[in-house]
């Protein structure tokens, strides 16, 4: 299916969601962050959320290995599926049914270059760990497909958790100062602040 064209502040608060759905879930993982940076060019968006996904201990068990990549999958995909939300939201549910199915979908390169390159090598790996190794070659993108299904739908799981909270936050993000009307950086520090705010809202309201 052909996904709205999106220009100038509509694709700022895309491009923002998906950010913040990779900030907040790595939180979320254990991961240290720092900050969301946002630039503009020629009317579309592009972003980075900076993530040190570095392991909290020495990966000595094939369990720890698994533990980690699968945490790492689910920060690259949660980008997406924020996204996925954020397009729900904006111009309708009519598009869920069709979104959901975003791996086969450009969403995820439309908008957060190599998320779906990534998550594909450490899915490779994630296989050799889990499943027992086969000569057949088509054999391996039926379980890539299967611990995709089981680690997005997991993930979705999460992302659900805090999405409230994402959403309030995309909006405190978006008012903060942009430079020279190109980028906006929000560093760590302030992006926590801002982050603490939303979940007073969400408290507050709930």
């Amino acid at each position: 299916m052909t996904l709205p064209v999106t220009k100038h502040a509509v694709d700022d608060r895309r491009v923002i969601h998906h950010e913040l759905g990779h900030w907040l879930m790595a939180r979320e993982m254990g991961f240290s962050v720092g900050q969301i940076f946002i630039q503009r060019m020629s009317g579309k968006a592009s972003g980075h959320a900076t993530v040190y996904p570095r392991a909290s201990s020495r990966l000595c068990k094939a369990e720890a290995v698994d533990d980690y990549i699968s945490s790492r999958i689910r920060v690259l995909l949660a980008g997406s599926i924020v996204e996925i939300e954020w397009y729900k939201k904006t111009f309708g549910a009519a598009l869920g049914k069709q979104l959901d199915r975003f791996y086969e979908n450009p969403v995820i390169d439309h908008s957060g270059i190599g998320d779906k390159g990534k998550a594909e090598e450490l899915l490779v790996i994630l296989a050799g760990i889990r499943k027992e190794p086969t000569a057949k070659h088509n054999f391996l993108p039926d379980q890539i497909r299967v611990l995709f299904l089981e680690i997005y739908r997991d993930t979705k799981l999460i992302v659900e958790t805090f999405l409230e909270k994402l959403f309030i936050l995309a909006d405190l993000v978006e008012s903060e100062p942009w430079q020279n009307y190109k980028t906006l950086p929000v560093e760590h520090e302030r992006l926590t602040e801002l982050a603490d705010t939303a979940a007073g809202i969400v408290a507050s309201t709930s």
